[in-house]
């Protein structure tokens, strides 16, 4: 226990991710640390392909790690963008020395607007003068060599260095247009389990690609956010109305207990088992005492039981008995727990989010709460379970944000307050 806690305040963050920030999108392929640098002579270039979040884009800059070669035959780099044919839609020419130095680092380069769809390709032609970061490891093939005069991409050929395992370190940052909170209406603002609060909002998007609409509520005092509702939406336009019964989720095992935790109602279940996997909480499995950390959902039953944990990747570390029987019934669950389970008693820990509202930005913020360790038997849901408990009655804060499929996240705090009677 005590290992895993340190890991965990090791890398404690305080941030956003794409569902609770607002900003331009980077679109890249490596990890962001290069294990060494290559540089490409004879007229080609490194050529990285992308393809758009969503809709129309505006590629507002690129950002390339590098750093300058001891001997340059040329002070010039060329940088080019592509569309899915091969034609040059934008290029940028400068000398090298402006952007990179003697040592590794990203030089950002700011490029004309252009609006980019589907596909597109970045491609920096060095003349023998910059050393591009590359990134070694399971890779996508959209790391490419190229050249001009005619636009081709050419066959790989760099010896040692398989395509499958090289990533040039090279990334695209644009935006397309955020989406709108086009009205708010508060249909009743006192909650108890049976008078939900209730809001109506009404949402647009100018290039219709629509994700979701997410309500979180925050404690006027405390500023904690103890409940969330999220509706998945598409197309350009669309009236959402969130529900708050005046409670909050509470996660407990036989040692610890935490709360508020974020949990949703699970959609596009099959019916056959859907009270098994009835809501999800967003977490992280700390593995192999805490060794490993991987993102994923727990999955609850309409009994409150642990009934999955699975992972962003859709990899499944844990299911239970029950879920088992329903969807494999002449499977062995023994059997199944030897070869599939990789969640392990006293090895594993759950860490569920910890989100508040700072008074007055109207931003959400991350942190964590204590690990829960699964130091049960998974035959009996390691026994973990999701509460939902009646909130102190006062006033709670909402907040809308409203996600597009480009990335954009707008948040609306709103001057309103919903009660809890």
């Amino acid at each position: 226990m005590t290992r895993i806690l340190t890991l965990l305040w090791i890398v404690l963050f305080f941030g956003c991710t794409s569902a609770l920030c607002d900003s331009s999108v980077t679109l890249y392929l490596d990890d962001g640390t290069a294990e060494n640098g290559f540089r490409v002579g004879d007229g080609m270039g490194h050529t990285i392909l992308f393809e758009i979040p969503s809709g129309d884009w505006m590629l507002s800059s690129v950002a390339v790690y590098g750093k300058l070669g001891p001997e340059r035959p040329s002070e010039i780099f060329v940088l080019e963008i592509w569309d899915e044919d091969l034609n040059a839609i934008s290029r940028v020419t400068d000398r090298a020395d402006s952007f990179f130095s003697d040592e590794f680092g990203w030089a950002v380069v700011d490029v004309p607007d252009v609006q980019v769809s589907g596909l597109f390709f970045i491609s920096i032609y060095e003349f023998g003068g910059i050393y591009i970061g590359t990134d070694i490891g399971p890779a996508t093939n959209r790391s490419l060599l190229s050249t001009r005069n005619p636009n081709r991409i050419l066959e790989w050929n760099l010896g040692m260095y398989q395509q499958n395992e090289t990533e040039w370190m090279i990334r695209a940052t644009g935006s397309s247009p955020p989406p709108e909170v086009a009205g708010i209406r508060v249909l009743s603002d006192v909650a108890s389990p049976d008078s939900p609060a209730t809001i109506e909002v009404e949402v647009s998007d100018s290039d219709r690609n629509l994700k979701s609409a997410t309500l979180y509520l925050a404690e006027n005092d405390s500023h904690k956010v103890i409940w969330s509702e999220a509706w998945d939406l598409v197309g350009g336009e669309a009236t959402v109305q969130f529900t708050w019964p005046g409670t909050f989720y509470q996660i407990s095992s036989a040692d610890s207990a935490v709360s508020p935790v974020l949990s949703y109602e699970v959609v596009g279940v099959s019916e056959d088992f859907r009270s098994l996997l009835a809501r999800s909480s967003p977490c992280v499995l700390l593995m192999n005492y805490g060794e490993t950390m991987v993102s994923a959902y727990a999955y609850f039953g309409d009994d409150g039981n642990l009934n999955g944990l699975i992972d962003i990747s859709g990899r499944v570390h844990y299911v239970s008995r029950d879920v088992l029987n329903a969807t494999a019934p002449e499977a062995e669950y023994f059997e199944y727990l030897v070869e599939n389970v990789t969640a392990i008693k006293d090895e594993t820990a759950i860490v569920f989010y910890n989100v508040s509202a700072p008074l007055g930005s109207g931003r959400l913020s991350t942190s964590y709460h204590q690990p829960i360790v699964l130091s049960r038997s998974p035959l009996f849901n390691f026994r973990v379970r999701l509460e939902e408990l009646e909130a102190e009655p006062g006033d709670y804060v909402p907040i809308i944000v409203v996600e597009d499929r480009a990335y954009n996240a707008v948040h609306h705090p709103m001057l309103v307050r919903v009660r809890r009677g």
